[in-house]
């Protein structure tokens, strides 16, 4: 891997090294890491790793519901997530987890405070950090500005900063609960069902 120039260095900063050590990584794992670059119009790296779920994990996986007595079909979640990837880690975890789920998906705390008003949902997930209106304003929006039912929705904040200031700023605006980013399965949905309190 090499620049295309060292221009490209000082304007966007990194060397390259991170691509050296996913590599490394991929291979360690009997992988291999692929690139596609053409000029003036990008490159995308993917890699492909050889894996097999193990039995116990897809047992884990196909019980999560039953093993807590949680039931969750059939509940509307409105997610506010600026990332794509995220927007589609979520959604696949949740589509996998909940049955019969309705979700939609806005990119800002702005449109979500508009959307919001447009369902009957059960559940605001909230990122932090967005454009246009970031979790936080969003929620504060929706706590004071609101009419009932939409000032009363639970808000489960979404956030990669768990320092004990960022998540008591999460209850002070008047989220209900956080999961800190990267979540796991069993966080994420105790968390819901706390909220919606089934």
């Amino acid at each position: 891997f090499t620049q295309e120039s060292s221009d490209t260095t000082r304007k966007f900063g990194g060397t390259g090294l991170g691509l050296t050590i996913s590599k490394q990584l991929v291979e360690l794992m009997q992988g291999t890491l692929i690139v596609e670059s053409e000029q003036g119009k990008g490159s995308v790296f993917s890699f492909l790793l050889p894996m097999q779920k193990s039995e116990a994990q897809a047992k884990k996986d196909n019980s999560v519901n039953l093993n807590e007595g949680i039931n969750l079909t059939g509940v509307k979640i409105l997610l506010a997530e600026d990332n794509l990837f995220n927007q589609m880690v979520a959604e696949d975890t949740l589509k996998m987890l909940i049955e019969d789920l309705t979700l939609d998906i806005v990119d800002d705390g702005k449109k979500a405070v508009e959307k919001l008003q447009q369902g009957n949902y059960d559940l605001v997930i909230m990122d932090i950090h967005m454009p246009e209106m970031d979790g936080y304003e969003a929620t504060r929006h929706i706590r004071t500005q609101l009419s009932k039912p939409f000032n009363t929705i639970p808000i489960l904040a979404m956030t990669a900063n768990v320092i004990a200031e960022e998540i008591q700023k999460c209850f002070d605006v008047g989220m209900n609960e956080y999961v800190s980013k990267p979540f796991t399965q069993e966080d994420l949905i105790a968390k819901i069902a706390k909220l919606i309190k089934k």
